[in-house]
């Protein structure tokens, strides 16, 4: 996949020295389409680890790249729609379309406890969602939103909304970090849902599941982008030294480097520990997807912070791959939940007196399965 991947980003660059606007959005979403077409959007029948490494080579290459494949948020319709709604939508998905997520309100933050989005029943049975959703990704680029608010019985519900809905209106606002896609506002006013766009379940289990999965993706792409900026300082000190300009590493520039590797890989392996959970659907995937996630961000950042003082000067150009991944890396310490909000749900949960499960290693011999 990674070999594909550099063969199409051959075709459609998205390097450091294309500014965020609608060309880069459109290089990115023809990236994800042409995957498409190599099968790689959907990655159905393969173990979650799969995903997963493809994430991490993705924001390798990139930390825009983390739609590149994958259903991403249109999870949720493939696992919890109706029949109509998934056969409306996955297909669309697996062709390189993206789905975008409606969660976090003005007042409340992430907290969908306290949602105010509500519908009430149109005269003709269908219902209509008003309300306001900040912070949200792919606002002009995606094709569907998940979109959660509260049902005409009070219960969090969440439904899949048709991008070209008439009521929902948007408002882009620039972001520093992870521009790819456009971010911002979206209002709706008395946006139509019928009953076969409304998701199966509750909407609060449908969410804490769904993040118990996509957190350790978006932990993926993090590391795999301060795994580049390692490379990149590991290349540039080995010109030096070869090319003679520096005569030997320092010993704390050595220091940087293994203990940069140390903290990545291990950051690593959680991240692959809590996507198996999520993928067992055990007891404790919320609190590993969460507790990874933010350790995994804030490794991310220290270490491509860090290792970025070891290329001088040229690692704080603006055209600089590490300078924009750095930028990226800061924005993803408040996407898909802010890392101290993170940090609070497994301490909360130690505070409550109870050991989270650590899993048993497998035996050395035992088997296993390489696909679905």
């Amino acid at each position: 996949m990674g070999d594909e991947l550099d063969q199409v980003l051959a075709i459609h660059p998205v390097g450091a020295d294309l500014p965020a606007g609608i060309e880069r959005s459109r290089r990115l979403g023809a990236v994800r389409r042409e995957l498409a077409a190599r099968g790689r959007p959907d990655s159905t029948g393969e173990p979650a680890l799969f995903q997963l490494l493809a994430q991490f080579i993705c924001g390798y290459c990139d930390v825009d790249l983390r739609d590149a494949t994958g259903l991403g948020h249109g999870t949720l319709i493939a696992r919890h729609g109706g029949l109509k709604t998934r056969k409306r939508w996955l297909s669309r998905l697996r062709a390189g379309e993206l789905a975008g997520i409606a969660v976090t309100e003005p007042h409340g933050g992430s907290r969908p406890a306290e949602t105010r989005t509500r519908a009430v029943v149109g005269e003709d049975g269908t219902w209509l969602v008003s309300g306001c959703k900040t912070w949200i990704s792919r606002l002009t680029e995606a094709a569907v939103f998940v979109v959660f608010f509260r049902a005409p019985d009070g219960q969090l519900a969440a439904a899949a909304v048709d991008a070209t809905q008439p009521g929902l209106h948007r408002r882009p606002i620039p972001p520093t970090g992870l521009a790819g896609w456009t971010w911002g506002v979206l209002e709706l006013d008395a946006v139509r849902v019928r009953q076969e766009d409304v998701l199966h379940g509750n909407g609060m289990a449908l969410l804490r599941e769904h993040f118990a999965g996509y957190r350790p993706l978006v932990t993926a792409t993090a590391l795999g982008g301060a795994g580049a900026v390692f490379d990149a300082v590991v290349e540039r000190l080995s010109a030096r030294q070869a090319s003679g300009e520096l005569s030997r590493l320092r010993d704390s520039a050595l220091i940087s480097l293994g203990s940069a590797h140390v903290q990545l890989v291990t950051s690593l392996l959680g991240t692959v520990m809590a996507a198996g959970f999520a993928e067992a659907g055990h007891v404790e995937a919320e609190l590993w997807g969460a507790a990874t996630k933010a350790h995994g961000i804030d490794t991310a950042n220290s270490v491509a912070g860090e290792l970025a003082l070891l290329l001088g000067a040229s690692g704080f150009r603006a055209d600089c791959q590490t300078s924009k991944t750095r930028r990226d890396l800061s924005g993803l310490l408040f996407a898909d939940g802010i890392h101290d909000s993170l940090y609070r749900t497994a301490g909360k949960h130690h505070a409550a007196g109870e050991s989270p499960v650590v899993p048993t290693p497998r035996a050395r011999l035992e088997p296993v399965a390489m696909t679905a």
